[in-house]
C-alpha cells in the first residue's frame, strides 16, 4: 500500500515538472516582436519610400538569428543584421515601401524565418500609396481656398463603434505660399483628429490630412454626415470645409454558443409589407410588432426611416422579457409614382442582429 502511494505521489509529481518544462519551451519559442503590425500612413512618390521599423526581443535561451526573409511583393525590400542575437537583447528589421506600385491602400505581409523558429514569424507592413497623376490640375478638380481635392465628400465606409478609423485624403496646394494647420482647432468635434503631413505643405506640392474619425465619441448610429471646418494657416487665417458621411454600427462581442439564448432578441413580426396599389393623394398607415424574445431587457437605440415622407410612433423604447410593442407608421405618398420602396431601420441591443431593416414597399396611381 505504501509503495503504491509512493508511486503515484511521483507520478504525480514527475506529471507537473513535464508540465512546467513544456510551458516555458512554449513561452520561450522564438522572438518576441514589439509590434506585428505597423501602419505607416500615407506613401507619396515625391517624398520617397516609406519605411517601418520593427523590433523584436530574444527571449529564448540560447543565441538567434535571421536565417531568410520572404516578403509577398517585391515593392516592400528588408534589411536586417545577419549577425547572432544574444538572449535578452533587442534587435531590429526595417522594411522599405516602394511607391513606384499599384497605388491604394496597401498590406504586405512579411515572413520572418529564425534558426529559434524554422516556420516563420509574420509581420504586416501597412499603409495608402498615393500616386502621382499626370495632370494635379484635371486630378484636383474640387477647389476650396485653391486646394485641390478629388472629391468634395469623402465616404469613410461602414464604421464599429469599437475602433476608430482612419483616412487618407490627398489634396494639392495651388496657392503660391505654402499652408499649414492651425495648432489650435475650435470647431473640430471631439470625435475627429487630424493631421497634415507633411505639417507644412509647400505652394504647388502635395500634402495629405490624416482623418481619424471614432464613432463612439460620435455617439450615433446609422447613416451621417458631418461637415469639419478646419483652421487653415497661410499669410492670414481661412476655414477648410471637409465634407465626411459613413454608416455606424454598434459592435458587439462575437457570442459563444452557450449564451445565445441568454441575451435580448428583438423580434418583429413582418420584415416585408407590401401596401398594394395606393393613391398618391392618400396616407396609409400599419402597424408593426416589436417583440423581445430574449431573457433580458430590450433597448431600442434608434429608429431611421430613409425618408422624411415615412415616419413612425413608438411609444417606448424598452421591451421587457416577453414584452411587445407596436409601432405605427405611416406613410404619404404624394408627389410620387409608380413602384416605390421605404425603409425602418432599427438599432438595438440585440447582439445577434443589432440592426435590422423593415422594407415597405408600395405602387402609387
Amino acid at each position: 500500500m505504501k509503495n503504491t502511494v509512493f508511486l503515484l505521489i511521483v507520478g504525480i509529481l514527475l506529471l507537473s515538472s513535464f508540465i512546467e518544462v513544456h510551458s516555458q519551451e512554449v513561452e520561450l519559442e522564438g522572438l518576441v516582436w514589439e509590434n506585428n503590425l505597423v501602419n505607416i500612413g500615407a506613401v507619396m512618390p515625391e517624398r520617397g519610400e516609406g519605411v517601418a521599423d520593427f523590433y523584436y526581443l530574444n527571449q529564448t535561451d540560447s543565441n538567434a538569428y535571421i536565417k531568410e526573409v520572404i516578403t509577398d511583393c517585391g515593392c516592400a525590400v528588408v534589411a536586417y543584421s545577419e549577425d547572432t542575437l544574444a538572449s535578452g537583447k533587442v534587435g531590429h528589421l526595417q522594411v522599405t515601401f516602394d511607391p513606384e506600385s499599384r497605388g491604394g491602400s496597401f498590406s504586405k505581409m512579411i515572413v520572418v524565418k529564425t534558426n529559434v523558429k524554422p516556420l516563420g514569424d509574420s509581420l504586416f507592413l501597412e499603409g495608402v500609396n498615393v500616386h502621382y497623376p499626370n495632370s494635379p490640375e484635371s486630378y484636383y478638380k474640387v477647389k476650396k481656398n485653391n486646394l485641390g481635392f478629388v472629391f468634395d465628400q469623402i465616404n469613410l465606409g461602414t464604421l464599429y463603434t469599437n475602433k476608430p478609423k482612419f483616412k487618407i485624403l490627398d489634396f494639392y496646394n495651388f496657392n503660391e505660399f505654402p499652408v499649414q494647420l492651425n495648432l489650435k482647432q475650435d470647431s473640430l468635434p471631439s470625435y475627429v483628429k487630424v493631421r497634415m503631413v507633411p505639417s507644412v505643405v509647400e505652394s504647388n506640392t502635395r500634402g495629405v490630412l490624416e482623418i481619424e474619425y471614432d464613432p463612439s465619441l460620435r455617439n450615433d448610429l446609422g447613416f451621417i454626415r458631418d461637415t469639419l471646418k478646419l483652421s487653415v494657416l497661410t499669410g492670414e487665417r481661412f476655414e477648410l470645409p471637409i465634407h465626411l458621411m459613413a454608416t455606424i454600427h454598434e459592435y458587439f462581442e462575437p457570442l459563444p454558443v452557450s449564451q445565445v439564448d441568454k441575451v435580448p432578441k428583438l423580434k418583429i413580426n413582418e420584415m416585408e409589407i407590401d401596401l398594394g396599389k395606393i393613391s398618391a393623394r392618400n396616407v396609409v398607415s400599419r402597424i408593426l410588432t416589436l417583440e423581445n424574445d430574449g431573457p433580458l431587457p430590450l433597448n431600442i437605440r434608434k429608429i431611421v426611416t430613409n425618408c422624411d415622407c415615412l415616419t413612425y410612433e413608438l411609444p417606448a423604447m424598452d421591451l421587457q422579457s416577453g414584452d411587445k410593442m407596436d409601432l405605427v407608421f405611416t406613410f404619404d405618398p404624394k408627389g410620387r409614382k409608380g413602384i416605390d420602396h421605404k425603409t425602418i431601420t432599427f438599432f438595438s441591443n440585440d447582439p445577434l442582429t443589432p440592426t435590422k431593416t423593415v422594407v415597405i414597399k408600395s405602387r402609387i396611381n
